[in-house]
């Protein structure tokens, strides 16, 4: 488990093996490159990993600490006006909104999508009831009206240029 989450943390900061094959059988020079991702992408990145890592361990300390243990962070995480597991899907929509020149592609849905990555200690361990659930719909919403935005707005883009 642990080498899953500094796998993770080191895919957030954007270190990926080379020399890896796919589970598709195709080599890397196979399939479609794609765009490195931008400083501040992976900065986003970094931030989703560090809330995920600070999640798992909230939820994994709720099982082995005595009760009421680590209610400060929980309530960082999960609470307030604006709570920390929203703080990478907010700066994502803020970067898709602010700099149109960046392409709604595979890398940006995918920064998009690990944005969410902090809920998913709250799903794998079980703890359900501590599920912030109106953040989490909030984020999907916002973060699905900004994703069909940046393809319309792509799409958009790609029928100008064709035209004479």
């Amino acid at each position: 488990m642990i080498r899953f989450l500094f796998d993770c943390l080191l895919w957030g900061l954007g270190f990926e093996r080379r020399d890896q094959t796919s589970s598709t059988g195709f080599d890397g020079e196979h399939l479609i490159p794609t765009r490195r991702r931008t400083a501040t992408e992976g900065a986003i990145r970094v931030l989703s990993s560090l809330i995920f890592v600070l999640a798992f361990a909230v939820n994994v300390a709720g099982f082995i600490l005595p009760t009421g243990a680590a209610p400060e962070v929980s309530a960082f995480l999960a609470e307030g006006d604006f709570p920390a597991l929203a703080w990478a899907g907010a700066a994502w929509c803020l970067l898709m909104l602010c700099r149109p020149s960046l392409p709604m592609d595979s890398t940006a849905i995918s920064t998009g999508l690990w944005c969410f990555a902090g809920y998913l200690p709250y799903f794998v361990i079980g703890n359900l009831l501590a599920i912030p659930l109106p953040t989490l719909l909030a984020q999907a919403c916002v973060a699905g009206l900004i994703g069909g935005y940046g393809l319309f707005r792509d799409i958009r883009r790609e029928i100008r240029a064709e035209k004479p």
